[in-house]
């Protein structure tokens, strides 16, 4: 008896899988092609990895993983109230790019480190606590972890090891169908090549206190591979697929491209994003200050400013064309979160930006603290395509209130688009989906 994962069952084509005999799950650690003992933004400031194209081999991204410890150095002797605490997440990656075998780049996504705490920011309640980095409610409130924190986990010198899933692109989590791995080397005998860029300091890590000069720096940086190999029959089967003539291999899959506006008006602001592709899924977008990502010496980090905090954002509305997305803007957090939660379909979940502060006897809710704003193009959580031509932007009417001061906040956004990876005769690219085509695998 022998059970067939359904992330390798073919959504149009039987492609032989009754012939399955075996499956042998393999667990991969691969380091970084530009090997080093440490990483920093004033160093080597981008790790490389080269996945090979394990033959007869089918990559599960949504159990494959980084770990890596991060640490930071400085000639000062640090205590609870001088030292520097890392984010939440510790994530250290500005930019992530996936290229294929031939050099085709198919995911390029910036300010990833936004992104990742944007995920952070709109997880269940539930799912927000990491065990291994010990989060605590203060440092989900504020975005950094305490001073008591970093000492007692000997931040400085040895550094906290911490793990970390890819959130974008090909190689994420959310890849619904497994990469037929082994199929993917078009010649150059590897599949895939992975650049993380470094981000600077500010983004990384906060100072608490009085530090000289630190830098932080990542070391021991491990990808984690969950790989499935199958018996020669179905990949047998794949093969003769990739090689025809007439037929390809699509593995469905979602990127992310980043946009940053500032908000330069006191009233309304009028921002365009221009994008062109024949699936256009969602836009994520998050009101940070200036000096956020800038500012070493910050009692917080990816505060994402709500629409009641300060009379930053007032209200929003969004138009494609001459077609309002809402008949009337978007005014208030609570209908601003809604919609988030319906795009993710949570709409009976606390997410972790509605968490409250319960240090006194108010309970300050997160309208004050964290906001992420979501616009969604699909309805009812059905698959179409729903295409955008960058000759009509899509236009963001965001509006300050009274008190906002010009130019003091860039609004993040990132634009979720559908693609298929290809893979025809023995080349992969990346696709477009059209109406009227059925995936092969």
């Amino acid at each position: 008896m022998s059970a067939i994962p359904s992330q390798m069952i073919p959504g149009a084509l039987s492609i032989g899988v009754e012939s399955l005999k075996a499956l042998t799950p393999e667990r991969v650690n691969i380091k970084p092609v530009n090997q080093a003992e440490k990483y920093s933004p004033s160093g080597i400031n981008k790790v490389t990895f080269r996945i090979p194209a394990y033959g007869n081999c089918f990559l599960d991204t949504s159990k494959s993983f980084l770990t890596y410890s991060l640490g930071y150095n400085t000639t000062d002797a640090v205590t609870d109230t001088d030292c520097c605490v890392p984010i939440n997440g510790a994530n250290f990656i500005n930019r992530l790019v996936t290229k294929s075998s031939g050099g085709l780049v198919i995911d390029d996504i910036g300010n990833y480190n936004v992104l990742n705490a944007i995920n952070l920011a709109t997880l269940p309640m539930g799912n927000a606590y990491n065990a291994l980095e010990g989060r605590s409610p203060y440092s989900q409130e504020n975005g950094i972890h305490t001073g008591k924190y970093s000492v007692h986990h000997n931040f400085k010198g040895d550094g906290i090891k911490f793990r970390h899933q890819i959130q974008g692109g090909l190689l994420s989590k959310n890849t619904e169908k497994m990469i037929a791995i082994g199929m993917c080397d078009s010649g150059a005998g590897f599949a895939l090549d992975l650049d993380l860029y470094l981000a600077d300091n500010s983004a990384v890590m906060k100072m608490v206190g009085s530090v000289d000069d630190p830098e932080y720096f990542v070391k021991d940086i491990v990808l984690h591979l969950e790989l499935l190999k199958a018996d020669e029959s179905l990949c047998k089967k794949f093969n003769e697929i990739s090689c025809s003539e007439d037929k390809e291999i699509l593995i469905p899959f979602s990127t992310m491209h980043n946009h940053q506006h500032s908000l330069t008006n006191r009233g309304q602001n009028l921002v365009r994003i221009h994008e062109s592709a024949t699936n256009l899924k969602r836009i994520f977008s998050v009101y940070l200050g200036n000096n956020e990502l800038t500012t070493l010496f910050l009692p917080r980090a990816y505060t994402f400013a709500g629409i009641e905090r300060s009379q930053t954002l007032h209200r929003y509305n969004v138009r494609v064309g001459s077609k309002w997305l809402f008949n009337e803007a978007v005014d208030g957090t609570e209908e601003a979160v809604m919609h988030l939660k319906n795009s993710l379909g949570y709409q009976n979940k606390s997410l972790m930006l509605e968490q409250g502060n319960t240090s006194d006897e108010y309970i300050t809710f997160a309208k004050y603290s964290k906001f992420v704003q979501c616009i969604d193009f699909g309805y009812t959580n059905e698959r179409f395509l729903d295409g955008i031509n960058s000759n009509t932007p899509i236009e963001f009417f965001v509006e300050t209130g009274s008190s906002y001061v010009s130019g003091t906040v860039n609004m993040h956004s990132f634009t979720e688009m559908n693609y298929n990876l290809s893979i025809k005769r023995g080349v992969v690219s990346y696709v477009e989906p059209k109406p009227g085509i059925g995936n092969v695998y």
